[in-house]
């Protein structure tokens, strides 16, 4: 039976119970086309985002550009990947009109895409599934719940303006697996990251799709 539950654990290591909620703040109103520049703003910039390591932020940043370059999309970039370049176009703050604008006027990118974290929490105790094997997978006690709540927003660089903005909660709660004479066993194997990563890749797939044309 222990054998049988190792096992179990294992195949649904990356099983959850997932739901996502998308909340409209503003509604895109603007026809984004997939040569429009995009810049995305540096995670980290956020202080939210701290509560993921540097290398979980590496992670969703590349995700974020590979998402857009899978629709077709060709000039999104990272901030960072640009620091040259925007120095070199006398762009040091973005917060700055004047220099916003700058990134449209001198670089062509007429978007910045920032994100930032609001509630990012779980519940339960961290437990792995044989504690005698430091490589097991890990879970999480009974009565548990991870939750993440993440805003997607685009601006215009020209003139600072909000143009589409969306928060995206997302919440993976226990998986109940079955340990036989009708009995389950509710765990959840989802993780802070996991919570961002869902709300991430969904709120970036509703924007371009909200800004669609």
């Amino acid at each position: 039976m222990k054998n049988l539950l190792i096992l179990l654990f294992t195949l649904l290591a990356f099983s959850a119970c997932t739901s996502t909620k998308i909340y409209p703040r503003i509604n895109c109103h603007i026809c984004l086309m997939q040569e429009d520049g995009i810049l995305l703003l540096p995670l980290n910039w956020q202080e939210s985002f701290r509560k993921l390591s540097i290398g979980e932020q590496n992670r969703l940043e590349k995700m974020i550009v590979e998402i857009f370059h899978e629709e077709g999309f060709t000039k999104v970039a990272i901030y960072d990947q640009m620091d040259y370049e925007l120095l070199n176009a006398g762009i040091k703050d973005v917060n700055d009109p004047v220099q916003r604008a700058n990134i449209n006027l001198e670089l062509g990118i007429p978007y910045l895409l920032g994100l930032s974290l609001g509630e990012l929490a779980w519940t339960g105790n961290w437990e792995r599934s044989d504690p005698a094997d430091i490589a097991s997978p890990s879970y999480w006690e009974t009565n548990t719940e991870i939750k993440s709540l993440l805003r997607v927003a685009l601006m215009e660089t020209a003139t600072g303006d909000i143009i589409s903005d969306y928060a995206i909660e997302t919440t993976i709660s226990e998986f109940p697996i079955p340990i036989g004479d009708g009995e389950t066993l509710d765990l959840n194997f989802g993780s802070l990251y996991k919570a961002v990563e869902i709300s991430t890749r969904k709120g970036i797939k509703n924007m371009m799709k909200d800004c669609g044309c």
